[in-house]
């Protein structure tokens, strides 16, 4: 993935995972319910991460020649990162003490240990945090000056920055101001982020890779989290279920990745390509409930000491409204219809072979069994579907990853210039 991409998402998902934690930790209560409060926690680790990348790019966009700008630029560049890392350490530690701790008294009493230490609370809770938004707003009145942006960017990103500190002096409810910040911050933002993404250049070589292997390796993350949790039986010890869990999230990523590349071999038309995006933001859907639910049992496994707090707070998540069939029912399992229709088209349209469509059959039909079936036999069930699914889609992932060109074609381009009609017939199509 190019550093424009990177940039691009870092624009267009930074304020939004901003409202997204804000909303987890306060729609649950002031102070924050669980698991409200961790996934907040982690939505804003990855948010100080972009933050920086944001500030790494204003720092590009400057390109200040004068020794006065360049010396702002690298200032705030350097003020913005410290900023940054400061807050990412703050959530660190939040997250720590949380799963460090039984109950709220436990935890503000570990935290204002750490608050103690010397120099922990001036750097991480108040200066530090500061200089990231204080490098933002010069950043953006830098390159307003420059032409570089607009006076309405650089105006936005203050206002932002003036509404989420405005918490300082007024006592509002709900911390609205940070969503609100949040929300101005992301109007300035996004066109930015579009335009990073519009103009980045693409890199086939990376995303057949990235493809080649998500497509072989897929499968074996389904079945390394199985073997790892039948370590312990078929509920799980510790650390087996923690790394079982870990394999399965790395699988679904992967898994996700696949069924893009399959997209992106459809290349239909009219009603076709309509039913490869829906059948792709199906498949997508359903991914991402399945990554939630194994982040939610990470965390459910990382937050309870023995067998029968683990159950008891899984049930709790579980009682929440929409978390039962999202997480644990339909929801993660719409994805094999997503990926069935993508693997259907591409079969009428003569992109995959009968076999690869009969293995992909299979693997449903054993996969459905699995869900469906009760008692020990149906585990024997994995193995014979994850089998299936490898040798369908690993063939399409050993292609991807061979050389784009063969050794023949080389040679022969080599020795006889080629006309521009003959070099395009030769191109191979994206995903070929």
């Amino acid at each position: 993935m190019s550093w424009k991409r990177i940039a691009g998402l870092s624009f267009v998902t930074a304020p939004l995972s901003v409202l997204v934690g804000w909303a987890s930790m306060r729609l649950g209560g002031t102070g924050g319910q669980e698991p409200g409060w961790t996934l907040a926690h982690i939505a804003w680790v990855v948010n100080n991460v972009m933050y920086a990348i944001v500030c790494v790019e204003l720092y590009r966009r400057a390109r200040d020649t004068t020794p006065g700008g360049r010396t702002l630029a690298t200032g705030t560049l350097i003020a913005g990162v410290i900023g940054a890392g400061c807050l990412l350490i703050q959530m660190v530690i939040d997250l720590v003490v949380g799963f460090s701790t039984d109950n709220r008294t436990d935890m503000r009493a570990l935290s204002g240990q750490i608050h103690a230490l010397p120099g922990v609370q001036p750097a991480v809770y108040d200066v530090g945090p500061a200089l990231l938004f204080l490098a933002l707003v010069v950043q953006a009145i830098h390159l307003a000056t420059q032409g570089r942006a607009t006076a309405l960017f650089a105006t936005l990103v203050t206002v932002a920055v003036l509404v989420n500190g405005a918490e300082l002096l007024v006592e509002i409810p709900l911390r609205l101001a940070q969503a609100g910040s949040a929300l101005i911050l992301w109007l300035a933002f996004l066109p930015v982020g579009r335009e990073l993404l519009r103009r980045g250049p693409s890199d086939p070589t990376t995303w057949r890779t990235l493809a080649g292997w998500s497509l072989i390796l897929a499968p074996v993350g389904q079945i390394g989290g199985w073997t790892f949790m039948r370590f312990g039986g078929n509920e799980g010890v510790e650390p087996w279920s923690t790394i079982a869990h870990s394999v399965w999230l790395i699988g679904f990523v992967l898994l996700a990745v696949a069924c893009v590349e399959l997209f992106r071999r459809v290349r239909s038309h009219g009603a076709g390509q309509i039913l490869a995006r829906v059948s792709l933001a199906v498949a997508l859907i359903s991914v991402a409930a399945s990554i939630a639910e194994m982040l939610v049992d990470l965390y459910v496994l990382s937050a309870t000491d023995d067998h029968a707090q683990l159950k008891a707070l899984d049930q709790q998540i579980r009682g929440i409204p929409g978390a039962e069939p999202i997480l644990y029912g339909f929801g993660t399992q719409l994805v094999y219809l997503g990926f069935l229709a993508l693997i259907i088209q591409l079969a009428i349209l003569k992109r995959i072979s009968t076999t690869t469509l009969a293995l992909v059959l299979a693997t449903l039909v054993l996969f459905v069994s699995y869900e469906v079936l009760d008692g020990p036999s149906r585990q024997a069930l994995m193995p014979f579907a994850v089998l299936c699914m490898w040798l369908a889609l690993a063939p399409l992932g050993w292609r991807l990853l061979k050389p784009s060109t063969s050794p023949t074609t080389t040679s022969r381009t080599s020795s006889t210039p080629p006309s521009p009609p003959a070099a395009s017939t030769t191109t191979a199509p994206p995903g070929s």
